[in-house]
């Protein structure tokens, strides 16, 4: 009867378990883009690219390096399936388009 009441116990702890983990790998592909779009509109036009970058790193993303003025921003754990496109020029940042990869 113990052992019974045991393997119930464990077998809703380990599908609880799997579950949840199934929710966190599939998190970003299905919010994934409408966070990826509000990043992208919420950068100040007008930022450095240290600011930028920072900014980037608060949120956990990843981005490119700059290369012609322009650099990528992408959710490393959607696999860069979500970018944000950044044009910079002297002054700083001009634009921040999202740009969905499929």
């Amino acid at each position: 009867m113990a052992a019974s009441t045991f393997r119930k116990r464990f077998n809703t702890v380990a599908g609880l378990l799997l579950l949840a983990g199934l929710g966190y790998m599939f998190w970003p592909f299905v919010f994934g883009r409408s966070q990826m779009q509000h990043f992208c509109t919420t950068l100040p036009i007008g930022a450095s690219v240290f600011q930028v970058q920072a900014l980037v790193a608060a949120r956990g993303y990843k981005v490119s390096s700059l290369i012609n003025g322009e650099a990528f921003v992408h959710d490393p754990r959607s696999m860069g399936r979500f970018n944000c496109v950044l044009h910079f020029d002297s002054k700083g940042l001009v634009s921040a388009p999202y740009a969905d990869n499929p």
